[in-house]
């Protein structure tokens, strides 16, 4: 079987889909399977049949002019069809700042809610565990949110998507706020878990406005944005809870997000939907076959839930610890050591400047052994010395966002045009991980205490670094170290689009005479 290595089409240069979604059914008489390898500069041959000024001169397409059929965008903030995106929004800090704003004060609203069930049980008369049950809830419909709603964000126009979640989810914390009963603090809790996955919608969109050379820098800078709401929520929630009232803590919410509402609507930019051609239902299909089709996906998934199993459940435990002995701290006690993840919300756009220059393979190896080395530390002495705690607080953080950063890289390039799919995908394996996580080791330390549950984090983080040692950096297929394992020299990116297909992979080649590509895309050399 004869092979040759090509190169993924741009999207900011033709309007043909990538060959990794064509479906091969279509040629019957082609089997051939190409490696791609966006590192190797060799062209792609193109034929006559591709009209390239059909997409630089699209024809009767005019400039929208208003959101929802009704309400004006800002001037400098319409896209011109007839000019490329990247070029007419050029992303910059302020961009980047906003998508990191966004992001805290939504996910916000997922965390609020922890350090105050003692408050809202004693404010309706009911038991702790009757008042339990909404954390869960609004977590399993972040859960829905992330398979059902940041798909869209592959789909629609993200400015309009953006704007109205974050609206919703500003009437509903009035009506959190406004909650008669224990019942209604439920459903609603419910709803706005499923709505706060603006944070989702934003990380990919940072990918796809970045410069190539500058999208590991760019998404960390998002995610930092994110890790900072899951801290502050917790905070403000036990602080605000404790001196004031919980209800006032909804109230903050929503001016936090009807500030944020103004701020979006004047500085985020109209860029048109992806045109993807697929249905709704589609769009949902096409993330499942994606983990038939992208071997890096299925590995990051698979570190990610593994790492984000022992996060959830060693934050979880760690309150048990803290409790007993030889500690006996109380629960404000026990919410200061939550500030501690500051760290690592800090390092997170330190970390991306570093997997803008090296290879993110580095990446995600290294923050996972921080972490083991984390899991260890927390083992030996976490029952026994706070400073152990401490330690393995801090350096789980660290490790987890090098990781996570590193991971979002490596899924981000490879499909421009299912950026917001691949991050469902991923964060789909992140959500698992929390929840079975949770249940594993709480019950874990209930049964048997926290030895044998330090061990199954350790053993949980060390099967992370088994699954991605077993398939090297460079490799295309499933398993297996081919093309080497250089990952200490970055090389070289050529295609500075936020287009560019920045990963490996094997997909299938389909005839030239139907489907032509353009000439050197995402090409690069090593330095």
């Amino acid at each position: 079987m004869a092979s040759s290595t090509t190169y993924p089409p741009s999207s900011s240069t033709t309007n043909i889909p990538p060959t990794d979604l064509v479906d091969s059914t279509n040629h019957p008489n082609d089997n051939q399977i190409t490696e791609i390898d966006p590192m190797d500069p060799s062209p792609i041959s193109t034929s006559p049949t591709a009209n390239p000024e059909d997409e630089v001169n699209p024809h009767h397409k005019s400039i929208r002019k208003r959101d929802f059929g009704f309400l004006p965008i800002p001037k400098n903030r319409r896209h011109d069809p007839y000019k490329k995106v990247d070029e007419e929004f050029g992303f910059t800090w302020k961009m980047n700042a906003v998508f990191a704003l966004a992001a805290t004060v939504s996910v916000m609203n997922l965390y609020y809610i922890q350090p105050m069930l003692v408050a809202i049980a004693d404010d309706f008369n009911v038991s702790h565990s009757r008042i339990s049950s909404i954390p869960t809830l609004v977590q399993g419909g972040y859960g829905v949110g992330i398979v059902l709603v940041s798909p869209l964000g592959d789909l629609v126009r993200r400015r309009q998507l953006v704007l109205l979640l974050i609206t919703l989810t500003t009437f509903l914390s009035i009506a959190l706020a406004l909650a008669p009963n224990v019942a209604t603090l439920e459903g609603v809790s419910f709803i706005v878990g499923i709505l706060t996955v603006t944070p989702q919608i934003c990380i990919p969109w940072t990918a796809d406005l970045a410069p190539s050379n500058k999208r590991a820098t760019a998404m960390s800078i998002t995610l930092s944005g994110l890790i900072f709401g899951l801290v502050l929520g917790r905070v403000l929630g036990g602080i605000i809870s404790n001196f004031a009232s919980w209800r006032d803590t909804y109230w903050l919410a929503v001016g936090l997000q009807g500030f944020m509402t103004g701020v979006l609507y004047l500085t985020l930019p109209d860029t048109p939907d992806k045109n993807i051609g697929l249905s709704y239902f589609g769009v949902l299909w096409s993330m499942v076959k994606f983990f038939t089709m992208y071997p890096t996906l299925v590995q990051a998934c698979l570190c990610s839930m593994l790492t984000s199993a022992v996060f959830a459940g060693f934050w979880t435990t760690l309150t048990f610890v803290l409790s007993a002995s030889p500690y006996h701290y109380n629960s404000f006690e026990i919410g200061l050591f939550g500030l501690l993840g500051i760290i690592g919300a800090l390092l997170a756009p330190q970390w991306g400047r570093l997997i803008d220059r090296v290879h993110p393979y580095l990446g995600q190896l290294t923050g996972i052994s921080i972490n083991l080395v984390s899991m260890i530390v927390a083992l030996v002495g976490a029952n026994k010395n706070i400073a152990a705690v401490c330690i393995a607080i801090i350096f789980y953080d660290m490790g987890q966002q090098l990781s996570q950063v590193s991971a979002s890289y490596r899924i981000a390039g490879l499909d421009p045009k299912a950026r917001a799919r691949l991050n469902g995908c991923s964060l789909l394996a992140v959500f698992i991980g929390q929840t079975g996580g949770t249940a594993v080791l709480t019950h874990i330390y209930n049964h048997y205490g926290w030895t044998p549950t330090g061990a199954t984090a350790v053993a949980f983080v060390g099967t992370a670094i088994i699954i991605l040692l077993i398939r090297g950096p460079h490799e295309v297929g499933w398993v297996g170290w081919h093309g080497g394992g250089q990952i200490l020299r970055k090389e070289k990116i050529t295609d500075l689009s936020p287009e560019a297909v920045t990963e490996k992979m094997r997909v299938k080649k389909v005839k030239e005479d139907k489907v032509a590509l353009p000439v050197d895309q995402g090409a690069t050399q090593e330095v």
